[in-house]
């Protein structure tokens, strides 16, 4: 775990300071049009998710869809930009129609920190350095996957779950922003 991100989770989590995370969670990011602007131009579909009062900005973009004969295939990028630390998350995704009458679900999906075609890959490519140049630093799923022991995931009840570094600086699992 990084340094800046251990000392957050202490100071909001541990040290009490949640006046820090609720004035985070009311900032903006000053440059996100900026960069949905230079998204767009690479993607069938770019959606911002409503993000007053949350730590982190989302964003969900549909780099594009393949059809061929037994259905379509859809690559999705899912970004989020945190407000507390200078970090950000970047999932690649497909969906495709299940062939399979005999199947499950009617589709197939899957998720990884690597693109899954060379549209999404560019589009990958072009966030991680616009994000970089403003000096935020990129998280994959193992580094939000981390514990931080000793802290409940929900604030006020009895359990074992214990916060994860997305959890803890990429949702407000407390509802500390909300408790008004």
């Amino acid at each position: 775990m990084q340094n800046d991100i251990k000392k957050a989770i202490e100071d909001i989590y541990i040290n009490g300071n949640t006046e820090l995370f609720i004035t985070k969670c009311r900032d903006t990011v000053d440059f996100l049009d900026e960069l949905l602007e230079k998204i767009k131009t690479k993607s069938e579909n770019v959606e911002k998710f409503f993000d007053s009062n949350e730590p982190s900005s989302e964003i969900r973009i549909v780099v594009n869809r393949c059809s061929f004969s037994e259905g379509e295939i859809e690559y999705v990028s899912l970004l989020q930009i945190n407000k507390i630390v200078k970090y950000f998350y970047l999932q690649d995704e497909f969906s495709i129609d299940s062939p399979d009458p005999d199947g499950m679900d009617s589709y197939l999906a899957g998720f990884r920190n690597e693109p899954y075609s060379k549209k999404q890959f560019d589009v990958d490519e072009t966030i991680c350095n616009y994000l970089t140049e403003k000096g935020y630093s990129r998280l994959y799923i193992n580094d939000m996957d981390e514990v931080y022991p000793g802290i409940k995931k929900f604030k006020d009840r009895e359990e074992t779950n214990q916060m994860t570094v997305g959890n803890a600086l990429f949702m407000d699992m407390w509802e500390l922003c909300n408790s008004d």
